[in-house]
Formats: structure tokens, sequence, C-alpha cells
């Protein structure tokens, strides 16, 4: 799992919160899915319906759950990548 995120499900009063990346859009689409495009570079990332409801649970401020599958599965590229990130600054 990516580190940001393993800090994040390891401690219970965690100021942490995740966020889309520096210059990371995302638009929800009508069917359920979402696209996450980067301004700069203009690449795109398509997201199913399950990928999208990580997504949104993680950008809602929710606690992850370490044991989440979906979330085991998609967050850690979308860490890595940039597309979201994990910062401890105050909204």
């Amino acid at each position: 799992m990516a580190e940001g995120l393993t800090t994040m499900t390891t401690s219970a009063r965690s100021s942490s919160r995740v966020l889309l990346g520096p210059g990371v859009r995302l638009t929800w689409l009508p069917f359920g899915g979402a696209v996450l495009m980067n301004e700069k570079t203009l690449a795109l990332v398509e997201c199913t319906e399950r990928d999208a409801a990580v997504i949104e649970r993680l950008l809602s401020g929710e606690h992850p759950d370490p044991d989440d599958a979906d979330l085991r599965r998609v967050a850690p590229d979308l860490l890595r990548w940039r597309w979201l990130v994990v910062t401890d600054e105050v909204k």
C-alpha cells in the first residue's frame, strides 16, 4: 500500500487528508464512473464506478478502511502517479 495511505489508516487521530494532485481535474460521469485529467500534460485516467466510489470516499475525508480490497487496489497507483496526494494541511 502507498506510504501516505498507510499513514492515514494506522493513525486514528491523523489529520491527514486526501486531495486531488496538483493540476488534476475530476469529472464525475453520468453513468457512475469518473475521469481524472492532468491539465498540464492532458493525461487521462478513466475510472469505473467502483474506482470512482473509492475516490469519492477518500476525497470526502472518510477514514480509509485498510481491509477495503477496492481501496488497496486503486489507491496506491493514484497516489504513486500523483492523481491524489495526502496532505496534513488544514482546509
